[in-house]
């Protein structure tokens, strides 16, 4: 399944204020897929899904700038 760039922007957009909630809210157990787990765990996992979405929007771009020179340089 290939990811568009609006749809990794959206979702590090959520992860991020994810985080950000779980900040500023400061509980001592969060919530992650029905289950309690540690704050710091949580939160990690928020980080990890924000590095993703930053890798990914990476990835797109180059490919996006590489298929845009090939297509010049038939021309």
């Amino acid at each position: 399944m290939k990811i568009t760039k609006p749809f990794t922007i959206i979702i590090g957009i959520l992860a991020l204020g994810a985080l950000g909630y779980n900040i500023y809210d400061n509980p001592t157990v969060s919530h992650l897929f029905g289950k309690e787990i540690n704050d710091w765990l949580y939160r990690a996992f928020w980080l990890v899904v924000i590095g993703l979405c930053v890798y990914n929007y990476i990835h797109i771009d180059r490919n996006t700038l590489k298929n845009r020179s090939k297509s010049k340089s038939k021309h």
